[in-house]
């Protein structure tokens, strides 16, 4: 089993429309670095925030139900580690990321930017 982290959307919480795959979404800046962004992908997978509609995204989310369920939970947070692992920038060798992005302004009013990446799973 293999998943693959695929960038789908950057925008407000407000504009995204979901997904009935499994995705996380994490809070993005200009010139994010691609190990911060990893760093936040993975907290969330460890964290069981997970959305989407599918079986498998129940159980990424942590809703399993029997050992069978459980073993499957468990290939598919390895498979979705390895594959935070795999992701790269769209633009090689780029070191900031979100570089489209505003600069964030001093204020705390500010709405947080968040970046939307599904889990495919190949199997």
């Amino acid at each position: 089993m293999k998943i693959n982290i695929v960038h789908v959307d950057t925008c407000l919480t407000a504009y995204w429309g979901g997904h009935h795959l499994p995705f996380v979404q994490v809070p993005v800046y200009r010139g994010v670095t691609m190990q911060e962004l990893r760093a936040s992908i993975r907290g969330e997978i460890n964290e069981g925030a997970i959305g989407g509609s599918t079986d498998d995204a129940r159980l990424l989310a942590d809703a399993v139900n029997g050992p069978e369920e459980q073993r499957r939970a468990d290939r598919l947070h390895r498979a979705a580690l390895a594959g935070v692992k795999r992701l790269r920038p769209a633009k090689p060798k780029r070191r900031k990321l979100f570089l489209d992005l505003d600069e964030s302004p001093d204020d705390d009013c500010a709405d947080t930017v968040y970046a939307f990446f599904i889990l495919e799973v190949v199997e």
